[in-house]
Protein backbone atom coordinates (compact mmCIF):
# COMPACT_ATOMS: atom_id res chain seq x y z
CA UNK A 1 0.00 0.00 0.00
CA UNK A 2 2.64 2.50 1.12
CA UNK A 3 6.36 1.96 1.64
CA UNK A 4 8.42 2.69 4.73
CA UNK A 5 10.23 5.44 2.80
CA UNK A 6 6.93 7.14 1.89
CA UNK A 7 5.72 7.00 5.49
CA UNK A 8 9.07 8.33 6.76
CA UNK A 9 8.79 11.25 4.37
CA UNK A 10 5.20 11.85 5.45
CA UNK A 11 6.31 11.91 9.09
CA UNK A 12 9.11 14.37 8.27
CA UNK A 13 6.92 16.66 6.18
CA UNK A 14 5.69 19.12 8.79
CA UNK A 15 4.43 22.21 6.97
CA UNK A 16 5.43 23.15 3.45
CA UNK A 17 8.89 22.03 2.30
CA UNK A 18 10.86 22.10 -0.91
CA UNK A 19 12.39 18.94 -2.33
CA UNK A 20 15.77 20.15 -1.07
CA UNK A 21 14.36 20.83 2.38
CA UNK A 22 12.76 17.39 2.62
CA UNK A 23 15.99 15.79 1.36
CA UNK A 24 17.81 17.52 4.20
CA UNK A 25 15.24 16.31 6.75
CA UNK A 26 15.61 12.73 5.51
CA UNK A 27 19.36 12.91 4.97
CA UNK A 28 18.93 11.61 1.43
CA UNK A 29 19.93 12.88 -1.98
CA UNK A 30 17.77 15.41 -3.78
CA UNK A 31 17.27 13.06 -6.76
CA UNK A 32 16.10 10.25 -4.48
CA UNK A 33 13.62 12.50 -2.67
CA UNK A 34 12.37 13.96 -5.96
CA UNK A 35 11.43 10.45 -7.17
CA UNK A 36 9.99 9.62 -3.75
CA UNK A 37 7.76 12.73 -3.80
CA UNK A 38 6.52 11.81 -7.29
CA UNK A 39 5.45 8.39 -5.98
CA UNK A 40 3.80 9.95 -2.95
CA UNK A 41 1.89 12.39 -5.13
CA UNK A 42 0.72 9.54 -7.38
CA UNK A 43 -0.76 7.87 -4.28
CA UNK A 44 -2.47 11.00 -2.93
CA UNK A 45 -0.22 11.52 0.09
CA UNK A 46 1.01 14.95 -0.99
CA UNK A 47 0.39 17.62 -3.58
CA UNK A 48 3.06 19.83 -5.11
CA UNK A 49 3.35 23.21 -6.75
CA UNK A 50 6.14 25.05 -8.51
CA UNK A 51 7.61 28.39 -7.63
CA UNK A 52 10.31 29.15 -10.16
CA UNK A 53 12.67 26.18 -10.13
CA UNK A 54 11.54 25.07 -6.68
CA UNK A 55 8.96 22.32 -6.20
CA UNK A 56 7.00 22.90 -3.01
CA UNK A 57 5.42 19.97 -1.19
CA UNK A 58 2.37 19.96 1.06
CA UNK A 59 0.62 17.05 2.69
CA UNK A 60 -2.84 15.93 1.67
CA UNK A 61 -5.55 16.87 4.16
CA UNK A 62 -7.02 13.35 4.08
CA UNK A 63 -8.28 11.71 7.27
CA UNK A 64 -5.73 8.91 6.82
CA UNK A 65 -2.92 11.39 7.39
CA UNK A 66 -4.64 12.89 10.43
CA UNK A 67 -4.92 9.41 11.95
CA UNK A 68 -1.30 8.66 11.09
CA UNK A 69 -0.22 11.90 12.79
CA UNK A 70 -2.24 11.09 15.89
CA UNK A 71 -0.40 7.77 16.31
CA UNK A 72 3.01 9.31 15.63
CA UNK A 73 2.42 12.15 18.11
CA UNK A 74 0.87 10.00 20.83
CA UNK A 75 3.45 7.23 20.69
CA UNK A 76 6.70 9.00 19.93
CA UNK A 77 8.74 5.93 20.92
CA UNK A 78 7.17 3.72 18.23
CA UNK A 79 8.69 3.84 14.71
CA UNK A 80 5.40 3.69 12.80
CA UNK A 81 6.90 4.13 9.30
CA UNK A 82 9.10 1.11 9.89
CA UNK A 83 6.26 -0.97 11.34
CA UNK A 84 3.53 -0.08 8.85
CA UNK A 85 5.43 -0.14 5.56
CA UNK A 86 5.24 -2.95 3.03
CA UNK A 87 2.51 -5.55 3.56
CA UNK A 88 1.63 -4.58 7.13
CA UNK A 89 -1.01 -1.93 6.31
CA UNK A 90 -2.60 -4.34 3.83
CA UNK A 91 -2.86 -7.00 6.54
CA UNK A 92 -4.17 -4.54 9.13
CA UNK A 93 -6.93 -3.61 6.68
CA UNK A 94 -8.52 -7.00 7.45
CA UNK A 95 -7.86 -7.00 11.18
CA UNK A 96 -11.02 -5.16 12.18
CA UNK A 97 -12.06 -8.45 13.75
CA UNK A 98 -9.88 -11.33 15.01
CA UNK A 99 -8.42 -13.49 12.24
CA UNK A 100 -5.97 -16.35 11.84
CA UNK A 101 -2.79 -16.03 9.79
CA UNK A 102 -4.35 -18.29 7.17
CA UNK A 103 -7.45 -16.09 6.90
CA UNK A 104 -5.37 -12.93 6.62
CA UNK A 105 -3.05 -14.51 4.04
CA UNK A 106 -6.02 -15.51 1.88
CA UNK A 107 -7.66 -12.09 2.09
CA UNK A 108 -4.49 -10.14 1.32
CA UNK A 109 -3.19 -12.74 -1.15
CA UNK A 110 0.18 -13.25 0.53
CA UNK A 111 1.91 -16.23 2.12
CA UNK A 112 1.26 -16.98 5.78
CA UNK A 113 4.94 -16.39 6.50
CA UNK A 114 4.46 -12.81 5.28
CA UNK A 115 1.61 -12.34 7.74
CA UNK A 116 3.70 -13.64 10.64
CA UNK A 117 6.75 -11.62 9.61
CA UNK A 118 4.74 -8.40 9.21
CA UNK A 119 2.79 -8.70 12.45
CA UNK A 120 5.60 -10.01 14.66
CA UNK A 121 7.10 -6.53 15.38
CA UNK A 122 3.63 -5.23 16.34
CA UNK A 123 3.09 -8.25 18.57
CA UNK A 124 6.48 -7.69 20.19
CA UNK A 125 5.45 -4.11 21.07
CA UNK A 126 2.10 -5.20 22.50
CA UNK A 127 0.06 -3.57 19.72
CA UNK A 128 -1.49 -6.88 18.75
CA UNK A 129 -1.72 -10.28 20.42
CA UNK A 130 -2.76 -13.84 19.59
CA UNK A 131 -5.60 -15.64 21.31
CA UNK A 132 -7.15 -18.94 20.25
CA UNK A 133 -4.91 -18.91 17.19
CA UNK A 134 -6.22 -15.54 16.01
CA UNK A 135 -4.49 -12.18 15.76
CA UNK A 136 -6.27 -9.35 17.56
CA UNK A 137 -5.56 -5.64 17.97
CA UNK A 138 -5.12 -4.40 21.52
CA UNK A 139 -7.84 -1.94 22.54
CA UNK A 140 -5.33 0.92 22.57
CA UNK A 141 -4.43 0.28 18.93
CA UNK A 142 -7.79 -0.72 17.43
CA UNK A 143 -7.70 2.36 15.21
CA UNK A 144 -4.75 0.87 13.27
CA UNK A 145 -7.23 -1.10 11.17
CA UNK A 146 -9.20 2.10 10.57
CA UNK A 147 -5.94 3.79 9.58
CA UNK A 148 -5.26 1.06 7.02
CA UNK A 149 -8.77 1.45 5.59
CA UNK A 150 -8.42 5.23 5.40
CA UNK A 151 -5.11 4.89 3.54
CA UNK A 152 -6.80 2.52 1.05
CA UNK A 153 -9.69 4.99 0.71
CA UNK A 154 -7.22 7.81 0.04
CA UNK A 155 -5.57 5.77 -2.71
CA UNK A 156 -8.96 4.94 -4.28
CA UNK A 157 -10.12 8.55 -4.22
CA UNK A 158 -6.88 9.72 -5.80
CA UNK A 159 -7.27 7.16 -8.60
CA UNK A 160 -10.85 8.26 -9.24
CA UNK A 161 -9.90 11.95 -9.15
CA UNK A 162 -7.42 11.31 -11.92
CA UNK A 163 -10.28 10.45 -14.27
CA UNK A 164 -13.41 12.24 -13.02
CA UNK A 165 -13.99 15.68 -11.54
CA UNK A 166 -17.10 14.57 -9.69
CA UNK A 167 -17.71 11.05 -8.40
CA UNK A 168 -19.02 8.95 -5.51
CA UNK A 169 -17.39 5.80 -4.18
CA UNK A 170 -20.22 3.33 -3.56
CA UNK A 171 -18.20 0.34 -2.36
CA UNK A 172 -14.55 -0.38 -1.78
CA UNK A 173 -12.20 -3.13 -0.67
CA UNK A 174 -8.44 -3.18 -0.26
CA UNK A 175 -7.67 -3.07 -3.99
CA UNK A 176 -11.02 -2.44 -5.74
CA UNK A 177 -13.80 0.11 -5.69
CA UNK A 178 -17.15 0.83 -7.33
CA UNK A 179 -17.56 4.42 -8.48
CA UNK A 180 -20.48 6.49 -9.78
CA UNK A 181 -19.76 9.43 -12.08
CA UNK A 182 -21.12 11.32 -15.07
CA UNK A 183 -17.72 11.08 -16.76
CA UNK A 184 -16.87 8.51 -19.42
CA UNK A 185 -13.74 6.70 -18.21
CA UNK A 186 -11.78 4.86 -20.88
CA UNK A 187 -8.97 3.24 -18.90
CA UNK A 188 -8.04 -0.43 -18.66
CA UNK A 189 -8.52 -0.71 -14.90
CA UNK A 190 -11.99 0.91 -14.93
CA UNK A 191 -14.58 -1.66 -16.02
CA UNK A 192 -18.05 -0.49 -17.05
CA UNK A 193 -20.81 -1.92 -14.87
CA UNK A 194 -24.27 -1.03 -13.56
CA UNK A 195 -27.34 -0.18 -15.68
CA UNK A 196 -25.41 0.49 -18.89
CA UNK A 197 -23.82 -2.97 -18.87
CA UNK A 198 -27.26 -4.63 -18.77
CA UNK A 199 -27.55 -3.66 -22.44
CA UNK A 200 -24.87 -6.25 -23.22
CA UNK A 201 -27.46 -8.86 -22.22
CA UNK A 202 -30.28 -7.21 -24.21
CA UNK A 203 -31.75 -5.83 -20.99
CA UNK A 204 -31.77 -2.05 -21.51
CA UNK A 205 -31.92 -0.17 -18.23
CA UNK A 206 -31.78 3.63 -18.21
CA UNK A 207 -29.01 5.10 -16.03
CA UNK A 208 -30.02 8.80 -16.07
CA UNK A 209 -26.64 9.91 -17.46
CA UNK A 210 -24.81 8.29 -14.55
CA UNK A 211 -22.06 5.81 -15.26
CA UNK A 212 -20.70 3.14 -12.98
CA UNK A 213 -17.28 1.53 -13.03
CA UNK A 214 -15.50 -1.18 -11.10
CA UNK A 215 -11.84 -0.32 -10.59
CA UNK A 216 -9.87 -3.55 -10.47
CA UNK A 217 -6.44 -4.64 -11.61
CA UNK A 218 -7.28 -8.34 -11.30
CA UNK A 219 -10.26 -8.76 -13.67
CA UNK A 220 -10.64 -8.33 -17.42
CA UNK A 221 -14.39 -7.64 -17.36
CA UNK A 222 -17.40 -7.69 -15.06
CA UNK A 223 -19.12 -11.07 -14.78
CA UNK A 224 -22.93 -11.40 -14.65
CA UNK A 225 -22.67 -12.41 -10.98
CA UNK A 226 -20.68 -9.27 -10.16
CA UNK A 227 -23.01 -7.12 -12.27
CA UNK A 228 -26.00 -8.36 -10.28
CA UNK A 229 -24.26 -7.51 -7.00
CA UNK A 230 -23.13 -4.11 -8.30
CA UNK A 231 -26.71 -3.30 -9.23
CA UNK A 232 -27.88 -4.12 -5.71
CA UNK A 233 -25.17 -1.85 -4.27
CA UNK A 234 -26.19 0.94 -6.64
CA UNK A 235 -29.93 0.64 -6.00
CA UNK A 236 -31.96 -2.14 -4.37
CA UNK A 237 -35.39 -0.83 -5.42
CA UNK A 238 -38.05 -2.93 -7.18
CA UNK A 239 -36.88 -1.95 -10.66
CA UNK A 240 -33.26 -2.86 -10.00
CA UNK A 241 -34.14 -6.14 -8.33
CA UNK A 242 -36.42 -7.05 -11.22
CA UNK A 243 -33.58 -6.59 -13.70
CA UNK A 244 -31.28 -8.64 -11.49
CA UNK A 245 -33.86 -11.41 -11.57
CA UNK A 246 -33.94 -11.18 -15.37
CA UNK A 247 -30.14 -11.31 -15.51
CA UNK A 248 -29.98 -14.38 -13.26
CA UNK A 249 -32.59 -16.14 -15.39
CA UNK A 250 -31.16 -15.08 -18.77
CA UNK A 251 -27.52 -15.96 -18.09
CA UNK A 252 -28.01 -19.01 -15.87
CA UNK A 253 -25.52 -17.59 -13.36
CA UNK A 254 -23.66 -20.17 -11.31
CA UNK A 255 -25.27 -19.85 -7.89
CA UNK A 256 -22.12 -20.56 -5.91
CA UNK A 257 -20.32 -17.84 -7.86
CA UNK A 258 -23.21 -15.44 -7.26
CA UNK A 259 -23.33 -16.13 -3.53
CA UNK A 260 -19.57 -15.72 -3.24
CA UNK A 261 -19.78 -12.36 -5.03
CA UNK A 262 -22.69 -11.38 -2.78
CA UNK A 263 -20.55 -11.97 0.31
CA UNK A 264 -17.78 -9.87 -1.20
CA UNK A 265 -20.12 -6.94 -1.93
CA UNK A 266 -22.07 -7.39 1.33
CA UNK A 267 -25.42 -8.03 -0.36
CA UNK A 268 -25.73 -11.67 0.70
CA UNK A 269 -29.23 -11.44 2.19
CA UNK A 270 -30.63 -9.62 -0.85
CA UNK A 271 -29.15 -12.15 -3.28
CA UNK A 272 -30.49 -15.06 -1.20
CA UNK A 273 -33.93 -13.42 -1.36
CA UNK A 274 -33.69 -13.17 -5.15
CA UNK A 275 -32.81 -16.85 -5.51
CA UNK A 276 -35.55 -17.94 -3.12
CA UNK A 277 -38.03 -15.76 -5.00
CA UNK A 278 -37.16 -17.50 -8.29
CA UNK A 279 -37.19 -20.98 -6.72
CA UNK A 280 -40.66 -20.46 -5.23
CA UNK A 281 -42.04 -18.57 -8.26
CA UNK A 282 -42.70 -15.51 -6.16
CA UNK A 283 -44.31 -17.24 -3.17
CA UNK A 284 -41.37 -16.18 -1.02
CA UNK A 285 -41.32 -12.45 -1.62
CA UNK A 286 -39.68 -9.85 0.61
CA UNK A 287 -38.50 -6.27 0.55
CA UNK A 288 -38.79 -4.54 -2.81
CA UNK A 289 -39.29 -7.66 -4.93
CA UNK A 290 -42.09 -7.37 -7.52
CA UNK A 291 -45.25 -9.43 -7.57
CA UNK A 292 -44.72 -12.63 -9.56
CA UNK A 293 -47.20 -11.68 -12.29
CA UNK A 294 -45.49 -8.32 -12.79
CA UNK A 295 -42.12 -10.03 -13.06
CA UNK A 296 -43.49 -12.65 -15.50
CA UNK A 297 -44.89 -9.89 -17.69
CA UNK A 298 -41.51 -8.11 -17.67
CA UNK A 299 -39.72 -11.36 -18.51
CA UNK A 300 -42.12 -11.97 -21.40
CA UNK A 301 -41.41 -8.47 -22.76
CA UNK A 302 -37.69 -9.36 -22.99
CA UNK A 303 -38.15 -12.97 -24.05
CA UNK A 304 -36.58 -14.30 -20.86
CA UNK A 305 -37.69 -17.71 -19.68
CA UNK A 306 -38.40 -17.93 -15.94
Amino acid sequence: MYTEAELRALEALQGELTVSGLAEELNRSRSYVSELVDRMESKGLVHTSREGKQKRINRSDARAIELFDSFVQQYTHIPFPELLGGATLRILYYLQSPATAAQLAERVDVHRSTVHRSLSPLEHRGMIYKSDGKYRLNDEFEELSTLAREFAHLRHRHRAEGHAESFTLLWESLDEFLVQTRTVIDEDMFHLTGPELFQAYDLPLMARQRRYYLYSESVDDVSPAELCCHMLVIDDGTRSQSYCLLLISETAIDRDELLEAARKYEVGERVSNLLEYLDTEGESRSGHLPRWKEFRDLADDYGVTV
